[in-house]
């Protein structure tokens, strides 16, 4: 098979992780733009001096590191604290991530881009099929908090600090309701991954034609 590359977003508890694993059990390599994104704050001091500048040095640990939760306590709910922290974070992360991708394709030509902001970061143009994983925001709400111990007004801080699902549906190619079991959830990504490797057979039955 030619090079894919897939998407796998949503917003936040909505289960996107638990679906770009399971796509990597098809036998893909996967790429998470979390990850990428706190090694990123772990080596790069010159990115986590500018969000000291910006923030204040109580985001700065005293090992040099980033304070991530106190970081989140300023910029949650605050729609122009969050655009200064996307401004500054941003154009290094996508840099961080678009090398992890290239590294990740020397080794295997099937990759899952795992990232909540494939949208907001200009990935959607880059990858050959955008997955959502969507849920609503009870069902969200539910489950973050019961994941991360936040109380109801804080979990909502961060729900309705990201781009709303209906604007993201627009550049989804496949959709996934994930409001239920894991065992439905794994049926639907079988189903996806069958309808994704016949359409790239037929693209590449295009492709031999004379």
């Amino acid at each position: 098979m030619a090079r894919l590359i897939l998407g796998v977003t949503g917003n936040i508890a909505s289960g996107k992780s638990e679906t770009a694993r399971l796509l990597q059990q098809k036998g893909c390599a996967l790429v998470d733009a979390d990850a990428v994104g706190h090694e990123l704050y772990g080596y790069d001091r010159a990115l986590v001096q500018q969000l000291g500048a910006e923030f204040g040095g109580g985001v700065i640990l005293d090992n040099g590191t980033l304070n991530r939760k106190k970081l989140g306590s300023l910029v949650f709910g605050r729609p122009e604290a969050m655009a200064a922290l996307n401004r500054i974070v941003h154009p290094a992360l996508i840099n961080a991530i678009r090398e992890r991708i290239r590294s990740s394709q020397r080794v295997m030509n099937r990759l899952v881009l795992d990232a909540a902001l494939i949208v907001e970061l200009g990935f959607a143009k880059e990858v050959d099929h955008l997955v959502f994983v969507s849920a609503s925001v009870p069902v969200r709400l539910a489950r973050l908090m019961e994941r991360s111990g936040l109380g109801e007004e804080e979990a909502m801080l961060r729900i309705d600090s990201q781009m709303p699902e209906e604007t993201k549906l627009q550049h989804a190619d496949f959709i996934i309701k994930n409001e239920t079991t894991r065992e439905y959830l794994r049926e639907q990504v079988d189903a996806l991954w069958d309808e994704i490797l016949a359409r790239e057979s037929q693209a590449e039955e295009r492709r031999e034609l004379p």
